[in-house]
């Protein structure tokens, strides 16, 4: 375990520190959300949401809701609950060399060892790094988005990428927190689709028979066993 941890250690430095460079420091805040973008972007994506939501056909407007469910869940509920649990400081926390949005040892918080040999200093700073929900939430979202068009993985797989590797450059995350908030995040958003579209193939039919003749399929780019997906 030990080892593993270095390894992880070492992998953020060389990510951290050994790729620094002025289009980085511009661009890595960018992804992450810094430099005023996230509150744009939400509004954004929020509006472009209710746009797709009131002017696109059916197969958008499925898509529109299940994003917005799926990912909201998988942030709120999936990401949260394992941060809590987890407890993982972030790096920038034990780290003095991290390199946090640009500043080395910003938010640094030295041991304080007392007479029985606690750190007192394990509660202070910002914790709760494992996993990313930043890469959660775009992988998940990446994940949604290509169940229903195969074609936006050319975009969606790079910008997901970039937040993902804007998280470990902008010093707030281990290679491992961003690792497993990829997995998290696609394994959730794939789930819950199966999920999502086994209950309506199975209670839609047998409550909704109508509707479910209407839309015989939540996500159509779904195909599962014994079910026949069809296109709306």
């Amino acid at each position: 375990m030990h080892g593993l941890q270095t390894l992880d250690t070492n992998l953020f430095r060389f990510l951290n520190r050994s790729l620094v460079n002025p289009v980085f420091d511009w661009l890595m805040p960018v992804l992450s959300g810094g430099h005023g973008f996230k509150q744009g972007f939400v509004w954004l994506a929020i509006a472009a949401g209710v746009a797709l939501f009131l002017f696109g056909n059916r197969r958008l407007r499925l898509c529109v809701v299940l994003t917005a469910l799926i990912v909201g869940t998988n942030d709120g509920l999936i990401c949260n609950t394992l941060k809590h649990a987890v407890s993982r400081p972030r790096p920038f926390v034990t780290l003095p060399d991290a390199r946090v949005f640009g500043k080395i040892g910003d938010g640094y918080v030295p041991p304080e060892i007392n007479a029985d040999g606690v750190n007192l200093a394990a509660g202070k700073g910002s914790h709760n790094s494992m996993p990313s929900s930043h890469a959660a939430n775009w992988f998940c979202a990446t994940m949604v988005l290509f169940l229903f068009y195969r074609k936006s993985l050319w975009f969606m797989l790079p910008l997901a990428l970039g937040v993902s590797f804007s998280r470990i450059y902008n010093g707030v995350h281990y290679p491992s927190d961003v690792l497993a908030g990829m997995f998290i995040g696609a394994g959730y958003a794939a789930a819950a689709a199966i999920g999502i579209e086994s209950g309506w193939q199975y209670l839609g039919r047998k409550w909704f028979p109508r509707w479910h003749a209407k839309v015989p399929s939540l996500v159509p780019g779904l195909i599962l066993r014994n079910t026949k997906s069809q296109s709306v």
